[in-house]
């Protein structure tokens, strides 16, 4: 299908999703002073952007467990909830991308506000990147559960909801710091600011976020350094109104990540040279839609535009005073959604709805080896993907049992179509005033390979001795995805516990994995490939609740093994078991302590099963204090027993090692509420 015509088609609907909206204004009799009347302020009514009322099991991460917990970031929450890990990103140091019982990156589905942003860098999404600051809740769905959501959504989807309008003003401003036990250097510094007010009849909030760290080395007498220097800002800005019934809105998103690492570049087999890695990611993503009340149900629409530049420079020589190596990747993703939720068919309720995605990349490389020299190539020139899909999920009641089954509709330009079912069933009893909730889903996913996966290309023969480059022939995955779980809810005179436990087994044909490839040379070579089929299979268990008054407990962990049923060797980097326990104790009003504990298993580092990471155990303890009802302070000692990897070593194919680089430190935060 041509560009121009996917340009065409794009405006085309815009013109037919908004063209009802105000030719409905057109045709009222009332004068246009009279419509001004109707406009209300916000507050009536939100936009429905959550998971949490869909009928599939959603797991949540609220606002005030963020806070209490004192993370700044989205990578650091997640990792609460058991079969979900996080990890940096392979091959981008500072980057971290999450797990969901056993796959990861391409598998996972990221939203803002029910909207799917893409990858942010040609290494997946950045969870970094995303300040805790605008977050109202968290929701996780595990596997391919539901037909509301995409391709990429075959592992799980995670959704993040920004925080709500309050229809008054506000003004938060939060500083904090940490800073390393051992050595000068490592401190991290954050800034962070909300602003909420009405403007006239338009609901404004903005949010501004900036954390910054610097590097620190393990041990100094090597070139390469094992902590990273980083910059992540993260801004918004949000208008919302009401007219005519209507929910209007339109929302701005900023991103910039920016890393520079250190590593060692190989002379011979025994001497080395520093070398400088620097990348830079800046992204724009704007978001335009409106909701109303449409017979039986809800209509939802959404424009979005995207885009994202990510440039890496490879500093081969940082004495020189030129980059031998900028790669540049610009990435244009233009979306529509339209969707009729909450339909009341008698006892049904139907959500149905249609989307359009066209996605460009283009990439170019500047190479200089002397001064005088420059030599610019393009590797990738406006490539383009352009994808459209349909989706029906109903929701009935039999008795005590929810049942939802749904279908998603798939056409992608160069893969032809494909049709997922999926079907999910909840029993819901309550025996003497215990709560039982047993469901059971099946789902299937299908996700063609993306524009990275195809065509990328990434040297980093100079710096760290490999390449990276992309496989035109791939093949679509296909997934097979079944969940069985029960949740016990005792009653509030019992503690208010919960208890629950999670059956999953998952599989995926063709799965898109980096794999090895042979070398005519001495540097390594990576490609991408498809593996027939990979199975993850496990348990996961959890009880959450007031143990005493004023003791809340949460304790899950999970076991999850991911292999390749050719080889029956395991995949890398996924650690067996994983465990987690919070202990949160209200001292009195104003004092709250968290004693916080993390266990992360052993994990195999190669595809051959030969090589290990070690497990690792992680403590921190926490302080919240309020002041007053508008300041309020947090103290922790992170990582307390100082558990680290292994010193990074100058060497030609570097050891990988996953436990985390930074030690025992000590943080410090101030919250002021202005307003």
């Amino acid at each position: 299908m041509s560009n121009t015509f996917s340009k065409a088609a794009f405006i085309s609907l815009l013109m037919t999703l908004f063209i009802p909206i105000f030719g409905a204004q057109s045709q009222e009799t009332a004068s246009t002073a009279s419509a001004i009347q109707d406009i209300t302020i916000i507050g009536t009514r939100d936009v429905s952007d959550g998971l949490i009322d869909a009928p599939v099991k959603v797991e949540v991460l609220g606002q005030e467990y963020l806070e209490e917990q004192q993370y700044q970031d989205l990578s650091e929450g997640l990792a609460d909830i058991p079969g979900v890990t996080t990890q940096e990103t392979e091959r981008r140091a500072g980057s971290k991308s999450a797990q969901i019982q056993g796959f990861g990156e391409n598998s996972v589905l990221v939203m803002l506000d029910g909207v799917p942003v893409s990858q942010n860098s040609s290494f997946g999404f950045d969870l970094t990147q995303i300040a805790t600051s605008d977050i109202e809740k968290v929701e996780v769905i595990k596997g391919g559960a539901s037909a509301l959501y995409g391709s990429q959504a075959m592992g799980g989807v995670i959704n993040i909801v920004t925080k709500k309008f309050k229809n008054r003003k506000k003004a938060e401003v939060e500083l904090s710091g940490a800073s390393l036990t051992e050595g000068e250097s490592g401190q991290n510094r954050n800034a962070k600011l909300h602003l909420e007010r009405k403007a006239g009849q338009v609901g404004v909030k903005a949010t501004f976020s900036h954390r910054d760290q610097e590097a620190h080395d393990l041990d100094n007498s090597t070139l390469v350094k094992d902590g990273v220097d980083f910059t992540r800002q993260h801004g918004s800005l949000n208008l919302q109104t009401r007219m005519d019934g209507r929910t209007l809105f339109a929302n701005t998103i900023f991103l910039r990540g920016k890393t520079i690492s250190q590593t060692s570049r190989p002379y011979s087999s025994s001497a080395f040279g520093a070398s400088l890695n620097t990348t830079d990611s800046v992204s724009w993503n704007y978001k335009l839609g409106s909701e109303e009340k449409l017979g039986a149900g809800t209509l939802k629409t959404v424009l979005n535009y995207e885009t994202n530049t990510d440039k890496l420079a490879l500093d081969d020589d940082p004495k020189t005073p030129f980059t031998e190596t900028l790669k540049t990747t610009e990435f244009v993703g233009k979306r529509v959604d339209l969707k009729y939720q909450d339909v009341k068919l008698g006892e049904h309720s139907l959500t149905t709805g249609l989307l359009f995605r066209e996605n460009t990349v283009n990439q170019q490389t500047r190479t200089q080896s002397v001064p005088t020299i420059v030599v610019e190539t393009q590797d990738i020139e406006n490539k383009s993907v352009t994808s459209y899909e349909g989706f029906v999920q109903d929701n009935f009641w039999l008795g005590d049992i929810e049942i939802s089954p749904g279908a998603r509709y798939q056409y992608d330009q160069d893969f032809g179509s494909h049709v997922s079912p999926k079907i999910n069933l909840s029993h819901y009893a309550d025996i003497n005033k215990v709560g039982f909730k047993t469901w059971l889903t099946v789902g299937t996913g299908y996700r063609a390979p993306s524009v990275k996966e195809r065509f990328f290309t990434l040297d980093h023969s100079s710096v760290a001795n490999y390449i990276v480059v992309g496989n035109e022939n791939l093949s679509p995955e296909e997934s097979l995805s079944v969940q069985l779980g029960e949740e016990v809810k005792l009653p509030k005179t019992a503690g208010s516990f919960s208890l629950y436990g999670n059956l999953f087994l998952n599989r995926i044909s063709n799965l898109i994995e980096s794999v090895e490839r042979e070398s005519t040379g001495s540097g390594r070579v990576f490609s991408y490939d498809n593996i027939d089929d990979v199975t993850s299979r496990g348990v996961e268990l959890g009880v959450k609740g007031e143990i005493v008054p004023k003791l809340t407990l949460r304790l899950n962990g999970s076991y999850t093994e991911t292999f390749d049923e050719r080889s029956n060797l395991l995949l890398a980097n996924r650690p067996l078991y994983m465990g987690f326990l919070s202990l949160t104790y209200q001292l009195n009003d104003k004092t709250t302590l968290i004693g916080q504990t993390r266990y992360t298993g052993s994990s195999y580092v190669d595809s051959e099963n030969i090589d290990v990471s070690p497990d690792y155990t992680l403590a921190d303890f926490k302080i919240n204090y309020k002041f007053s009802k508008d300041i309020s302070s947090s103290f922790s000692v992170k990582n307390i027993f100082d558990k680290t990897k292994d010193p990074a070593a100058d060497v030609v194919i570097p050891a990988v090692d996953n436990r985390p680089n930074r030690g025992r430190e000590l943080f410090l935060g101030l919250n002021l509420k202005v307003l």
